[in-house]
């Protein structure tokens, strides 16, 4: 009887240990984390034991965005549009990635020499060749002289309107200097050539132009941009001044297909003012400045 009253007394003692054994220490998340050795980087360490100025940029997986292909819409403006030389300035210290150009007006003139060799520089030295508006003829000929199309580094467009048939004519073929002139002459500035003339008022069709050519975003500088009520060219009530106030609007409106918009206001210019030009182009990049950064920081460029 005793031997197995001490039997049972040894398996109850036995049990009871056992039992204790299994039940761990109380852990704290403080101990993990003491745990893992900081030479993993694939291990969850305490942000607290990082020196903040040490810590590297976190890009979770599959959050990069490429940067997007860019183009490029200069507006018409006449003596204004050497200011687009001012903006392409600025826009070239980010290196934009320009895959299509367009142009209207005295816009398809820089855009034309832009589109050639993608340089700001090469566009200013170019139009410093303009001596005045009697002999742009002679101008454009010298810049575009068996200068064609197909050897531009990006691909060109301008629009025209015919006023006898009304049509509408995308021009981005051939030798620049023959279409060009279709494309340049407005009321107030020059006579229609060939019976064409600039067409200012209507920018979908040159959207749809850039986009089939592989343009993710279109920029649009906007040179007639104007917060005040002074004439663009001869009185307020001028038939010409009427033409350039409804281009004007359609500019300034939220068009559908324009991603970016650079507004340049220099009001105090008017479209006859070549005299202005060397004002006119510093002036744009003046105000084309702070436009571009923030268009540049959106697309990580």
């Amino acid at each position: 009887m005793k031997l197995l009253m001490t039997v049972a007394l040894v398996f109850i003692f036995s049990c009871q240990h056992a039992q204790n054994k299994a039940i761990p220490e109380k852990s704290t998340t403080k101990n993990i984390e003491n745990k893992i050795p900081e030479t993993k980087p694939v291990e969850p360490v305490s942000e607290a034991k990082i020196p903040a100025e040490a810590t590297p940029p976190i890009v979770p997986v599959g959050s990069h965005k490429a940067v997007p292909n860019f183009g490029i819409i200069f507006s018409g403006g006449g003596a204004r549009t050497w200011a687009h030389v001012g903006v392409l300035k600025e826009m070239q210290k980010y290196k934009f990635p320009i895959v299509s150009v367009a142009g209207i007006e005295w816009g398809a003139v820089i855009g034309a020499i832009y589109a050639q060799n993608l340089s700001s520089n090469e566009v200013e030295w170019e139009m410093s060749k303009f001596k005045s508006l009697d002999k742009s003829d002679e101008f454009l000929q010298t810049v575009f002289a068996k200068k064609s199309v197909a050897d531009m580094k990006t691909s060109f467009v301008c629009p025209s309107i015919n006023l006898k048939s009304q049509n509408v004519y995308l021009l981005n073929r051939g030798h620049v200097d023959q279409f060009l002139p279709f494309c340049v002459s407005s009321p107030g500035l020059a006579k229609p050539y060939g019976q064409s003339t600039a067409l200012m008022t209507d920018l979908s069709m040159l959207i749809q132009q850039l986009k089939s050519t592989g343009v993710q975003k279109i920029i649009l500088i906007n040179v007639l941009s104007s917060k005040n009520v002074k004439p663009f060219v001869k009185s307020l009530e001028s038939v010409e001044n009427q033409v350039w106030v409804a281009a004007a609007a359609q500019l300034a409106k939220k068009n559908i297909g324009i991603d970016e918009l650079i507004e340049i206001d220099i009001s105090d210019v008017g479209i006859d003012d070549f005299d202005q030009r060397r004002e006119t182009m510093a002036k744009g990049s003046e105000l084309g400045y702070t436009q571009i950064k923030k268009i540049a920081d959106k697309y990580g460029l």
